[in-house]
Formats: C-alpha cells, sequence, structure tokens
C-alpha cells in the first residue's frame, strides 16, 4: 500500500519533480559520458603516443569526476530541500491521520527510490547515445580512423555512474528520513506560512552602491584586458570583479524599485507593477546566491567557449610552428665539422632516404658572443636578463653570450623547403630572429636602430624581425642573428641541423622506425663514443602534432565537463529558487484573480518573473565572459591563434538547450503550484 501511495504521490506531483528530475537525468547522463571516454571504439585507432595522452586524459576525469559527484550530490539534496519544503503540510496530515513516523519515511523512501530509478534510466539512456557522438567527436580530434566503428556501451561506466547516483540518493533517503522524525507536527502543517522577510535599506544608498559597483567592474574589465590573464595581479582582479558583482546585485535590489516609477505608463501598464515588485523582492533576499550563480556562469561560459576556441587554436599552432617533417639535430662537441653531413652518414649507414623524403636542407650552427649595443629595455621587457640566462647587461647594452648564428644562405634554404619567402641581407647588416613567445617585446629591435657587434664586427639591421620556426620541435634558444655568409662560416660550428619534407608515401612514423630499425641499442654498445649514429636529436612533425592535438583534446573535455557541471548547477539552482518563491507567493497570484486578473494576464506575469530572475545572473556573466574571453584571446595573441567565435556560438547553444530547458520547467512547474484550487 505505501508504494502504491508513492507511485501516486510521484505521478500527481510531475511538475513539482520536473526540475529535480532533470538535475538527476543531466547529472547521471554527463557523469556517464565522461567516464566512458576509454571504452569509445575511436580509441582503438590511436597511435601509441596518443593512446599514452588519452591514459593521462581518463586519469584526470577520474579525479574531476570526484569533484563533480560532490557538486551534483550537494544539488541533489539542495533541490530535496525544495521538495521537502514543498511537501511538509502533506506529510503533516499523514502524521495527523495516524500514519506512523515510520510509514512516512518508508513513503518517502519509496518516493526518492522510484524517482531515482526513473532518472538513472532516463540519464543512462542519453548518456549512452550521447557517449556515440563523443566518441566520433573524439576521433575527429585525433584524427583516428572510424571505419571500424561500432555501437559501444561501456559496463565499467555505468558501474561507476551508479555507485556515485546511490550514494547520492542513499544520502537524500537518509536526510528525509531525519527530515520527518525530527520535525515536529505543528512544524510540518505551519511549514507553507513560513515566509523570506526582505531586509530593509536606504534608499539612498542603492544609487551610491550602483556607481560603485560599476567603477570595480570597469577597473577589473580594462585592468584584466590591459595585463592578460597570467599577470601577477590576476588576484587583485578576481577579487575586484567579485565585490563589483555583489554590489550590482545589491544596488539592484533597490533600483528595480525606484527606476520604474519614473517611467509610470510602463509601470503600472497590466501587471507591471506587481511583477517587478516581486523580481525586486526575490533579488532583494537572494543578492549572495545570484552573486556566486552569475559567477559560476562567468565560469560556464568562460571554460565551454574558451576550452572550444583553444583546443581549435593549437591545432592552427601546431601548422604553424612544426613546418618541417622532421628535424634532426648533432652536436659537434665542438669540433668543426663531421667528417660527413648528417644525410651523406644516414644514406652511408643504409638508411632509404630517397624513398622517405622528398626535398632536405642541411644547415650549420655557429655560435658566437655578440654585444646588442642600447637594448636593455627590449631584453627587460622581455624578462630576459635573469641569473645563469646567457645575457648580461653592461649599462644600456646586452651581453649574448654564446649566441646562435645562422648563414643567410642556408637560413635561406631553409624557408624554401618551407614554402617561404627568402630574406635579403647585405655584407653589413643583419637579421634578428626571436621566439614568438617574445616577439612582443623584442619586435621593435631591429626598427630601434640597434646594432650587433660579433667578434669585433659590427652590424646594422636589414629589415623587422623574423619569428617563423626554422626547426620543427627542437630549441635553439630564444633569439638568433642572421649573418652573411662569408663573416658566419668562419665563426665555430655548434651543430648541424637537418630539415627534411617527407615523400607522400611516408610520414614521421615510418621515418623514426627506419631509425630505429638501423641505430639499435646494440649499435649503441658496439660502437666507439658517441658517434655511433648521426644526430642526437630527432624530432617528427607527427609528433608533435599528436603531443598538440592530446593537449588541445584535454582541455577542451575537461573544460566542457567542468563547464557542464557548473551550467547544470546554476540552473537548479535558480529553477529551484524561482519555484520556492511561487509557493511562497502563491496566494498573491490568487490575489490577483480574485481581484479580476484574466488567468492568462496571472501566467504571462508568472513567466515573466521568472524570465528576469533566471536572466538576471546571466546576463552580467555574458558581460563577464565577453571581457574574459577576450582577454584569453590578447594573452595568447602572439603564441596561440585564437578564434573565439566558434565556441561562442557552440556555447550559446549549450545555454540555450540545457539553461532554456531548466527555464522552462521551471516556468511549467511554477503554473502548477500557483494555478487555482479545485472545488468539489
Amino acid at each position: 500500500m505505501l508504494c502504491k501511495l508513492a507511485l501516486r504521490n510521484a505521478a500527481r506531483s510531475v511538475r513539482d519533480f520536473a526540475v529535480y528530475f532533470l538535475t538527476l537525468a543531466f547529472g547521471v547522463c554527463l557523469f556517464y559520458v565522461f567516464n566512458s571516454i576509454d571504452a569509445q571504439q575511436a580509441m582503438i585507432a590511436l597511435n601509441e603516443s596518443q593512446k599514452y595522452y588519452v591514459e593521462q586524459m581518463i586519469s584526470m576525469m577520474t579525479y574531476v569526476s570526484v569533484f563533480v559527484a560532490i557538486v551534483l550530490g550537494l544539488l541533489v539534496v539542495y533541490a530535496n530541500r525544495f521538495l521537502m519544503k514543498r511537501r511538509k503540510q502533506e506529510l503533516g496530515l499523514y502524521l495527523l491521520l495516524g500514519m506512523e513516523r515510520g510509514g512516512v519515511s518508508r513513503i518517502l523512501i519509496a518516493e526518492t527510490f522510484l524517482i531515482g530509478l526513473f532518472a538513472l534510466a532516463a540519464g543512462l539512456t542519453g548518456g549512452v547515445f550521447l557517449s556515440q557522438m563523443v566518441s566520433v567527436v573524439t576521433a575527429r580530434l585525433f584524427e583516428a580512423d572510424l571505419t571500424s566503428f561500432h555501437f559501444v556501451f561501456s559496463p565499467a561506466a555505468l558501474a561507476k555512474t551508479a555507485l556515485c547516483f546511490g550514494v547520492i540518493f542513499a544520502v537524500v533517503m537518509v536526510f528525509n528520513t531525519a527530515t520527518v522524525t525530527r520535525c515536529r507536527l505543528t512544524e510540518l502543517l505551519t511549514a507553507a506560512r513560513r515566509n523570506e522577510t526582505p531586509a530593509r535599506r536606504g534608499r539612498l544608498r542603492y544609487p551610491v552602491f550602483f556607481l560603485l559597483s560599476v567603477a570595480c567592474l570597469a577597473t577589473a574589465y580594462l585592468w584584466v584586458l590591459q595585463t592578460g590573464i597570467f599577470s601577477r595581479d590576476l588576484g587583485s582582479q578576481i577579487i575586484l570583479g567579485c565585490v563589483g558583482t555583489v554590489l550590482f546585485f545589491f544596488s539592484l535590489s533597490g533600483l528595480l524599485n525606484v527606476l520604474p516609477r519614473l517611467f509610470p505608463r510602463f509601470y503600472f501598464r497590466g501587471l507591471n507593477c506587481f511583477v517587478l515588485r516581486q523580481v525586486n523582492s526575490r533579488v532583494n533576499t537572494a543578492i549572495l546566491s545570484m552573486s556566486v550563480i552569475c559567477l559560476m556562469l562567468f565560469l560556464t561560459i568562460c571554460s565551454l567557449a574558451g576550452g572550444m576556441s583553444m583546443a581549435e587554436g593549437f591545432s592552427e599552432q601546431a601548422r604553424q610552428q612544426y613546418p618541417y617533417g622532421a628535424s634532426l639535430m648533432y652536436t659537434t662537441d665542438g669540433e668543426r665539422k663531421p667528417a660527413l653531413s648528417i644525410e651523406g652518414t644516414l644514406r652511408a649507414d643504409g638508411i632509404a632516404f630517397d624513398e622517405l623524403v622528398r626535398s632536405s636542407s642541411q644547415m650549420e650552427i655557429h655560435r658566437a658572443d655578440a654585444r646588442f649595443e642600447g637594448a636593455f629595455r627590449f631584453f627587460d621587457a622581455a624578462a630576459l636578463l635573469y641569473e645563469d640566462s646567457g645575457y648580461t647587461a653592461e649599462g644600456e647594452d646586452v651581453l649574448a653570450a654564446s649566441c646562435v648564428i645562422l648563414p643567410a644562405s642556408q637560413y635561406n634554404a631553409m624557408r624554401r623547403l618551407a614554402n617561404q619567402p627568402e630574406v635579403e641581407l647585405g655584407e653589413d647588416e643583419y637579421l634578428f630572429w626571436v621566439k614568438s613567445t617574445m616577439a612582443q617585446d623584442l619586435a621593435a629591435l631591429p626598427s630601434s636602430g640597434v646594432t650587433v657587434t660579433v667578434e669585433g664586427r659590427t652590424f646594422t639591421a636589414a629589415g623587422a624581425c623574423l619569428t617563423e620556426p626554422f626547426t620543427t620541435g627542437l630549441g635553439l634558444g630564444h633569439i638568433a642573428l642572421v649573418l652573411p655568409d662569408a663573416f658566419a662560416q668562419a665563426l665555430p660550428v655548434s651543430s648541424q641541423l637537418l630539415n627534411v619534407q617527407f615523400d607522400s608515401r611516408a610520414d614521421g612514423d615510418a621515418f623514426a622506425a627506419a631509425l630505429a630499425a638501423v641505430y639499435t641499442e646494440e649499435r649503441a654498445e658496439t660502437a666507439s663514443g658517441r658517434n655511433w649514429r648521426p644526430y642526437d636529436i630527432l624530432s617528427t612533425q607527427t609528433q608533435m602534432i599528436d603531443s598538440s592535438v592530446s593537449v588541445k583534446t584535454v582541455i577542451l573535455f575537461l573544460g566542457v565537463y567542468i563547464g557542464l557541471v557548473f551550467l547544470i548547477t546554476s540552473a537548479a539552482v535558480l529553477g529551484l529558487q524561482q519555484l520556492s518563491e511561487a509557493a511562497d507567493r502563491a496566494e498573491s497570484y490568487r490575489l490577483l484573480r480574485r481581484l479580476g486578473a484574466k488567468e492568462k494576464a496571472v501566467r504571462r506575469a508568472l513567466f515573466t518573473q521568472i524570465t528576469l530572475c533566471v536572466c538576471l545572473p546571466l546576463s552580467l556573466a555574458l558581460v563577464h565572459a565577453a571581457v574574459g574571453l577576450e582577454a584569453l584571446r590578447r594573452s595568447f595573441l602572439d603564441e596561440l591563434p585564437i578564434d573565439i567565435l566558434p565556441g561562442a556560438a557552440a556555447t550559446a547553444l549549450v545555454l540555450v538547450l540545457i539553461y532554456g530547458g531548466y527555464l522552462l520547467a521551471t516556468c511549467f512547474a511554477a503554473q502548477g503550484i500557483i494555478r487555482p484550487r479545485r472545488r468539489g
């Protein structure tokens, strides 16, 4: 009988349970999808390097899932508190009619079990199908082969999801049982009459606090746009933005009561005065919660849009930063040069060079001390004058110890190999190459008239700063000088660099495998000295792009995972607050009907009130996010091209689906709360 009563209660209160059910179903779906990544068919087609990064991502997902489980657990308990408040009077009636508290507790346990079971089934069903889409997206990110793709179900993810939400439901059952056991009968019967008492504050404070909030937010916006998100002042900027957000909602609670009255035609049209007073009352009693939700939505939008945009930026960066199929470097240990070139030695050792490589170019890298006249301010701005950096300040000059020197003709050969335009250089001129991360601070060095002295010979700048990479994944320092051949080739050789472009039938993995087949560990043990192979470092475009893609995927998945959790949490909390407010103000809507208001006007007033209260935090969060995403773009401007628009468009779609879904569910549930009571 108790189970039958519980089932009837759940069916009769389906509107009240809508937001609660959505929260559970979304949480289950999300939890399953991101914990089933390792079982997706797309992972099978990955190479070893990609599989390593996937394993790291799955390990990170495990830790993040613990945080997500805690957040979702707290959210479910919060949602359950609203349902208990709505049903305390009903539970009191059960006790008044003679039912034992144990029987009431069993009814609540049965209802929680039924709702949890249906939500778990709905969430897992959606999660299983959504995980197939995630599999396709993952394969696209890793450029994996999906020709053998088939439907995949993850028993491990199912068990983990069921265990996590089973624990959450158990906590909810304990909470509900404790509520029934400890609450007195009078408290249960009068719970619906207890409303929040709004605080009264002086009206003159609101304009002052509003101006102060605008000043705080404007200062934080301009500050972070100027310094970027990696500055030491980021903590102060965040605090200033949080203070401005709280002050904004504090002042808004008063301005909503004053400003509309300045427009009497609008204020007294229809039920506008009633709606605005209701919104003002809601904001007045929920300043802190609205501020927190606004900041959570801000983090949501930034993590979703920023994660997607940065993921695409990594792909674009990979194409620009790794222009060669492979780079090999051999350090000469102070010798003038090896007996053979790297390419010549590879051919002599039996590497099928012509079958793998379409074109190649080799360059000798020289080193010498260089003095930059009057360049202190540039190196200081780039933070290069630290201890043991190799750069020493001597007055306004900077001495670069063992600076990289590149012969002009060989440097041009490398540029031709990467389909880049050649550079022109006079006999007494230099070209300044700088790592892209330092370009912003050092780009103006050549145009400022800085001269360079190497081995007693002074050179003047021949053109703008160069930033295009001349290796694939090999670091040669922050700066380099391109000097005339006759002078540069007379300097000591520190290393040799060979860049290659592969034939269409080969790639970096095939090239690395061919080298590994010849230069084995046995050969290293039998060879005398270190010259058992003609290179010390090998870096392929395939390896670097795989690494970049893997980092991109980790950022994207973590950003989407955390962003969706924050979005569901924010939308659910706002929806539950509005339902609680509708329950508290139900008598006010009934009074409107008795005063002659039409049912359509009453419903419109309710929907308008809920929409305003739900969209107020979102509106300010969108402003925060616009500034935050622009600051993110500017912070990576010189090293990572970020296009915010695609990520922002995808985030807008997610907001419409999830946030809009919660808004509609809240409106319909609230309509059921305030609807007229039937007599009969």
